[in-house]
């Protein structure tokens, strides 16, 4: 109101009234914009998360990993880890048959001042493995980063771009130096060491995603086909702690899904188990039911990871356990430790022949699991035969899955100890199963 202005005179009780309305229909209006405003700023945050969720699954400039070729009709692969040898009796590079895989992963390179890492007997090693496309163009080889064991450098690598930066370089300087075709990230595993989540190294996931999108959208500035594939967990747990499915799915020509491991020896679990059951034993309920191949396969389904692009892992090794008593011997036994045969546990398909051959050996099968076991005396043995794998990847082609995996060449009887002449039977049968072409 001004200085000098009357005050204001209300000539009749219409007039009181006309005031309170007007006052009424004032408030009334002064509420509606600020609902209209709130509304306003919901819809606007809204808008903003959800651009923030497109900019983290897809952020701009950096398209997916190319759709595989899918159906019947699309040629699977068979990957093959194969471990660099530390000593003379150990498989050697050049004696790897052409024609075998259609991917070798030329295990591991670690992580050391955020760069690739190789010891020069490893280096010349690949570049034997790398020789072998000239017998066999078709093949791709990778080089693998980490392992079990092998998570050392990770965690402080993909803290911030700017050291997964420096990363990526080294990634680009091998795959040139070495006519690679790709990496494969083993870290076993984000967020998760030694099989402990720590919520402080929650971030790792994220961090392990970004690396993902960060390595493609290099490939894609490059213009490059390189491959980008991950060696993932299998326990469920450690899957939701670990990965991002949907990022993998993004970002990952291929998924080998370690699909092993599920029992071996620990004081938290002293009783004998199956190394890499492909379904369920009867009887087994809640969290043990959890532990086989099927289950883990469709765990990944569920979390939006594409058929294909899931590799199922198949091992050529087994677990070796030392009962209490010999004359209890089936699957979940009292167990004391591991068993004499094999390092720690891991025991080689040539030494499971072996001990399959040697006088009193009793040989079994699970039926449900679909895997074998044998014992003698105290020595209690899970492993994979050829009946087994080619079971496995039976199932793989059924589930329309990518292919199949096997950890490791080094692991399979590549001397023909099995069987005379027979070298590779396991990763063989696998190859005749999934009716991967002949070399040409």
């Amino acid at each position: 109101m001004e200085k000098n202005a009357s005050p204001c005179r209300l000539e009749s009780d219409g007039d009181l009234v006309e005031l309170i309305n007007s006052k009424t229909r004032h408030e009334a209006s002064e509420r509606t914009i600020s609902r209209q405003r709130a509304a306003a700023a919901l819809l606007a945050l809204l808008l903003l998360l959800l651009g923030a969720s497109t900019l983290l699954l897809a952020r701009p400039g950096v398209e997916p990993a190319a759709s595989p070729d899918e159906g019947p009709d699309a040629p699977p692969v068979l990957v093959c880890y194969y471990s660099t040898p530390d000593a003379t009796a150990a498989l050697q590079p050049e004696a790897i048959p052409a024609g075998l895989c259609t991917h070798i992963n030329v295990a591991f390179a670690r992580v050391r001042g955020k760069r690739l890492h190789l010891e020069p007997p490893q280096r010349a090693a690949l570049r034997h493995v790398v020789r072998l496309k000239q017998a066999d163009p078709g093949l791709k080889v990778l080089l693998s980063v980490g392992g079990g064991g092998g998570d050392a450098g990770f965690s402080e690598m993909v803290a911030d771009h700017a050291s997964r930066k420096v990363f990526i370089k080294s990634i680009k300087s091998f795959l040139r130096n070495y006519t690679l075709d790709g990496i494969d990230l083993d870290w076993e595993f984000p967020a998760v060491h030694d099989y402990d989540y720590n919520v402080r190294r929650g971030r790792e996931r994220q961090h392990f995603s970004q690396l993902l999108r960060e390595i493609r959208a290099e490939y894609q500035r490059e213009k490059r086909d390189y491959l980008l594939t991950v060696a993932v967990a299998a326990p469920e747990i450690i899957i939701d702690a670990a990965y991002d499915v949907d990022q993998l799915n993004l970002y990952a020509d291929f998924v080998n899904v370690m699909t092993y491991d599920y029992h071996m020896y620990s004081r938290l679990t002293p009783f004998t188990g199956f190394n890499a059951p492909l379904f369920a034993e009867r009887g087994e309920r809640l969290y043990l039911a959890t532990l086989n191949a099927n289950y883990t396969v469709h765990a990944y389904l569920s979390r939006g990871l594409a058929r294909a692009r899931l590799v199922l892992g198949v091992p050529a090794y087994g677990h070796s356990f030392r009962l209490v008593s010999a004359a209890a011997a089936g699957p979940g036994a009292p167990a004391s430790g591991v068993g004499a045969l094999g390092a720690r546990g891991f025991v080689d398909y040539a030494d499971a022949c072996r001990l399959a051959r040697a006088p009193g050996a009793v040989r079994a099968r699970d039926a449900a699991a679909a895997v074998p076991y044998l014992h003698r005396g105290a020595e209690w043995l899970s492993y994979d035969d050829e009946r087994s794998v080619v079971r496995k990847a039976a199932y793989a082609r059924a589930e329309g899955l990518r292919g199949v995996m096997v950890y490791s060449l080094n692991a399979d009887d590549f001397r023909g100890a099995c069987a005379p002449g027979a070298r590779f039977p396991l990763v063989s049968a696998v190859r005749r199963a999934l009716s991967v072409r002949p070399v040409t």
